[in-house]
């Protein structure tokens, strides 16, 4: 490289005037690029390099380019000599790195070349487009010059006519000052001489703002020279202008169409009259609530917007309840309300603000706007609670309406955030309130209702079985009793968990205020007591309870409202009674008690609980007592009608026959063996069908029939039927029912029994009947339970003997003899 002197060399321009690029060796030289073999400081090596050529001072990287050289290799040393570096290099022996370096700087040097030739081609034609542009703009400089002495010339002339002009008035300026003096004096007293006609045309035109400007003006005057008649007499009129001003402005700021604008400045200019600042604040906030009353009945009181009337006809199948006549007027409502009555409300606020600036005011004028805006909120939330309680929308629409009137108090909330909290915080929790019992209440009148539905299935299938007649038939009947009884039960519980899931947007609503949260979840477990109650209820109407039976169950349950109302739970009472349908009950009820119920408050849980502390999310006793209670109800109703019924069957075998006449019996009493045994069948197949509780296998002990009792075993088989309890409750399985079933018919037949006066064969038809009843219950019952039976029959046996004249009894080998004989008559295997 070579040396730069320590002068500054002289620049060497080409012919045509323009500068000469740098020598293209050493530009080669100091440019190399990033890709060579000294990698990534290249570039800032070259960029010093250049740098150092044009002699640019103070620029970054110019103070350490030596450094950077030096760093990179000896090859860029100042006087750096090429013979010795090659001798070194042979005489060392370094041949293949010498030879791999020389081609390393013929292929830079020839990269650089290349690189640094376009580019001296891009400046050096910048370079001269410059060149030519100065020339360019010298030849119109030079074109210009007779332009500038013609303006120079102009600026002469105008200089000695404002001479001329300066010396000509300067004799007279002491005179002119006097005169414009009293022209500004005589002008302010023709405003002051027009002030009462100017007032007049502004109370005219209800430009009052100008006039109390124009009064502020010009009434220090005019009271400082009061002491003078003409001004006094100005002063009397312009003070009369400005009290039907003020009753103007009065008048104007208590009117219902007033904008807030227009009421701050009317309320500005009383107080620049110096009106009262209570009674003036007073009457802007008298004037902002009958304009917000008025924008309050324009929200509601008007037809559906347009908009949302047109969106109802390519409303999608999924989409309807958003665009239902009454989501259509929620919506306006809310439209409108956000529109036209909480902005004008904020503007009242600002506006309120806007008054007390720069002034004094006291702690009356500050009390004026909470309450204000308490009763302006209050009201707007009340006609809009009123009109949701009116419209029943769903509940998206629902919040997505709260969700907008609550955003669209946003500005008003920056104003008073307190106050509008608790109010916002107020209604939502009242609104999610309400629309939850709603949801509750539509699935208690749906329970109800499958209920209804169910009954009426059961009815048919039952007569239809009965019509039929024959087993199979009744196996096909019990079989769809079940899957009605599967899809109405899966149908309720969907029910509920369709309501909780519905609920939870309305809990969403509330947001994180935690006090709202837990009140929500407190009320929602309240109406899941009430929606499971109605099952307890419409099982105690359908047996003829009274409907608060359930809330006697537990103390608990007190406070429980209706979910039901009275005509629905009439028509549950209404119905005529179907055995099939209240076994329904019984297994609805239990599988809810064990099952059901402790789901859902499990899904509530994972439904409600985030956010919300304190609360006990497992079922509540008092509700599965009430659930198994009533369900205990229905299963003791079913016992007690079908033990009626087979009562009455044994009252019309003992009533309809003379028992002093009968002949000796050879086989049980037809009734007996016939309709009664199959009645007996029919309950014993509905019990172990629906409740789930097959029949057991024939015991294959028996009791013996032929055994003798003496006086003491039979008097003291009388004490223990005798304190028995007929209509004890029923267990919840087929062996209890139908002992419940027995007991009562067992025992009417006793009764009956008891009425009657036997001769000897009519003492032993009953003997051979209870004989045949004892032998059969021992088919559907355990053997403890049958020997409980067997103390009945005995005790209507002995009854007969004691109604008996001549009282023989047959012999008990002969009766059992006579029982089996009628089995194999019927096809009944014998043990």
């Amino acid at each position: 490289p070579r040396a730069r002197p320590p002068w500054p060399e002289p620049e060497v321009r080409p012919p045509g005037g323009r500068p000469a690029p740098p020598p293209r060796a050493l530009v080669a030289h100091m440019t190399r690029p990033d890709e060579s073999r000294r990698g990534a400081g290249r570039g800032h090596r070259v960029g010093a390099l250049l740098n150092s050529y044009y002699r640019i001072e103070g620029s970054p990287g110019s103070d350490d380019a030596s450094a950077g050289i030096t760093a990179d290799g000896i090859l860029d040393v100042q006087g750096f000599d090429a013979r010795q570096h090659f001798d070194g290099m042979v005489a060392s022996g370094h041949l293949r790195e010498l030879v791999s370096q020389k081609k390393d700087l013929d292929v830079e040097v020839g990269s650089l070349d290349g690189e640094m030739q376009s580019l001296v081609y891009k400046n050096y034609t910048k370079f001269t487009q410059a060149a030519d542009v100065v020339l360019q703009m010298k030849y119109c400089l030079d074109g210009m010059e007779p332009d500038f002495q013609m303006l120079e010339a102009a600026i002469g002339r105008v200089s000695e006519c404002q001479t001329r002009v300066e010396d000509g008035v300067w004799e007279h300026s002491s005179q002119i000052d006097v005169l414009l003096k009293r022209q500004r004096l005589c002008k302010k007293l023709q405003v002051l001489w027009e002030l009462p006609g100017t007032l007049k045309r502004c109370l005219d035109r209800g430009e009052y703002g100008k006039a109390v400007e124009a009064y502020c003006c010009c009434s220090d005057f005019l009271r400082q020279y009061k002491h003078i008649p003409t001004f006094k007499k100005v002063l009397e009129e312009v003070d009369n202008q400005m009290n039907q001003i003020g009753s103007a402005l009065g008048q104007r700021l208590r009117s219902p169409y007033l904008s807030v604008d227009e009421a701050v400045n009317s309320s500005v200019t009383l107080l620049d009259m110096g009106k009262d600042q209570t009674k003036v604040v007073s009457e802007y906030l008298r004037g902002r609530v009958a304009v917000l009353k008025s924008s309050l009945e324009h929200c509601f009181c008007l037809e559906p917007l347009e908009l949302f009337t047109r969106r109802q006809a390519t409303a999608e199948a999924d989409q309807q309840d958003l665009h239902s006549p009454e989501s259509i007027a929620l919506n306006s409502a809310v439209w409108r309300l956000n529109d036209t009555y909480v902005p004008p409300l904020s503007d009242a606020v600002e506006g309120f603000y806007r008054l007390q600036e720069g002034r004094m005011h006291s702690e009356e004028d500050l009390s004026m706007l909470p309450g204000f805006v308490r009763e302006r909120v209050q009201e707007m939330f009340e006609r809009l609670f009123r009109f949701v309680q009116e419209k029943r929308v769903s509940t998206r629409v629902l919040v997505s309406c709260v969700h907008s009137v609550r955003d669209a108090m946003r500005r008003l909330h920056t104003l008073m955030p307190l106050m509008v909290t608790e109010l916002v915080s107020a209604f939502l929790l009242r609104v999610a309130s309400f629309a939850t019992r709603v949801i509750f209440v539509e699935a208690a009148s749906a329970l109800a209702s499958e209920l209804i539905a169910l009954h009426g299935r059961c009815k048919g299938l039952q007569e239809s079985s009965a019509a039929a007649g024959g087993p199979a038939s009744a196996n096909a009947a019990l079989d769809e009793v079940l899957e009605q009884i599967a899809r109405t039960e899966h149908t309720m519980i969907m029910n509920t968990f369709t309501a909780l899931t519905t609920c939870q947007p309305l809990c969403a609503m509330l947001g994180p205020d935690r006090p709202s949260r837990e009140q929500f979840v407190r009320e929602l477990n309240g109406h899941l007591c009430m929606l499971h109650l109605v099952f307890a209820e419409a099982c105690l109407c359908y047996i003829g309870r009274d409907p608060p039976d359930p809330r006697i169950f537990d103390e608990t349950l007190r406070a429980v409202e209706r979910g039901v109302a009275a005509d629905r739970l009439e028509e549950l009472g209404a119905l005529d009674w179907s055995g099939l349908f209240g076994l329904a009950l019984v297994r609805i009820g239990r599988h809810l008690e064990t099952k059901a119920i402790n789901k859902v408050w499990s899904v509530t849980a994972d439904l409600f609980a985030d956010g919300v502390s304190g609360t006990d999310w497992a079922a509540p006793p008092g509700v599965l007592r009430a659930t198994r209670g009533a369900s205990q109800a229905v299963i003791s109703h079913y016992v007690m009608v079908a033990g009626q019924r087979m009562a009455s069957f044994f009252r019309n075998s003992i009533q309809n026959k003379n028992w002093m006449t009968v002949r000796e019996p050879r086989k049980p009493s037809v009734l007996i063996e016939t309709v009664i045994l199959k009645e007996v069948h029919a309950f014993d197949a509905q019990l172990a069908r629906i409740l789930g509780d097959p029949k057991r296998g024939r015991p294959s002990e028996r009791r013996p029939s032929s055994r003798h009792k003496d006086s003491m075993e039979l008097e003291i088989e009388r004490m223990v039927a005798k304190k028995l309890q007929v209509f004890a409750p029923i267990p919840f399985n087929r062996n209890g029912a139908i002992v419940g079933i027995l007991k009562i018919a067992f025992k009417a037949l006793f009764e009956y029994i008891r009425e009657e006066t036997f001769a000897k064969f009519g003492m032993q038809q009953i003997q051979v009947d209870c004989a045949f009843l004892a032998d059969a219950a021992r088919d559907f019952v355990e053997a403890e339970d049958a020997n409980l039976l067997d103390s009945l029959l005995d005790e209507a046996l002995s009854c007969a003997s004691m109604r008996c004249k001549g009282p023989v009894l047959m012999d008990p080998a002969a009766v059992h003899d006579l029982i089996a004989g009628r089995k194999e008559h019927r096809g009944i295997e014998q043990p």
